[in-house]
């Protein structure tokens, strides 16, 4: 993690916006470092004032604002110095873009802001940016191949890597999921966060959560107090 862009992408991984990050140029830093924190293979940046060596990278830009004899309005040059970092950070993260992570980045932003509905909004909050990610690039293969089950499987296994997927024999658009770990709020709204996004229309579906339904010759589900009626 040396520079601004992977710090950035370090602190929204943790749970921080590049919005509620303020750049100032280092007190104390190494000329063979864009970072300058206090340990040289930190792994996590949380802020909210992240100190960054700026002539590492940018002497052209910085040199003569950060003078020594330019001190009239410190203020201002702490507010052009945060807001010039963060244009760069921006350039920095979109330079050699490819276009589908471009797309990728627009999805997860509309997931966001309730471009889908306020309701995947709040859910898509709720879970891990990288998964959100994920999330997202499975809505851009939905978008250019159309919805199937494939998709809907790669969601759930975002999610819920060690869940168990199903389809009735008798009745090919019901489709079962076993998630093995005890029903909470939260992951009650996952489920429905990606039956919302991925489950194609014509399918139904039904969640077992700590217990497994009852499966004929299988042992391991035939368990006194562990079955979950179907």
């Amino acid at each position: 993690m040396n520079f601004i862009w992977d710090i950035v992408l370090n602190a929204k991984r943790h749970g921080t916006e590049e919005e509620e990050l303020f750049f100032c140029p280092a007190k104390e830093s190494s000329p063979w470092y864009e970072q300058s924190f206090p340990i040289l293979n930190e792994d996590r940046a949380e802020g909210p004032e992240i100190e960054y060596n700026p002539l590492y990278r940018f002497d052209a830009l910085f040199h003569d604002l950060m003078r020594e004899d330019l001190d009239e309005s410190p203020e201002f040059q702490a507010q052009l110095f945060d807001a010039v970092s963060h244009l760069l950070v921006q350039t920095d993260l979109h330079h050699g873009l490819s276009k589908r992570e471009y797309y990728i980045h627009r999805l997860l932003q509309e997931l966001e802001e309730g471009g889908y509905g306020p309701a995947v909004a709040q859910h898509i909050h709720s879970i891990a940016p990288e998964k959100r990610e994920r999330l997202a690039a499975l809505v851009l293969a939905q978008l250019q191949t159309g919805s199937n089950l494939l998709l809907f499987r790669r969601a759930v296994f975002v999610l819920f890597p060690n869940a168990l997927l199903y389809q009735e024999r008798t009745d090919l658009k019901r489709i079962l999921l076993y998630v093995g770990t005890p029903k909470t709020e939260m992951l009650e709204q996952s489920v429905q966060l990606i039956e919302t996004l991925f489950l194609p229309v014509c399918f139904r579906l039904r969640t077992f959560w700590s217990h497994h339904f009852g499966v004929v010759g299988v042992d391991a589900v035939m368990k006194l107090d562990q079955i979950e009626i179907y």
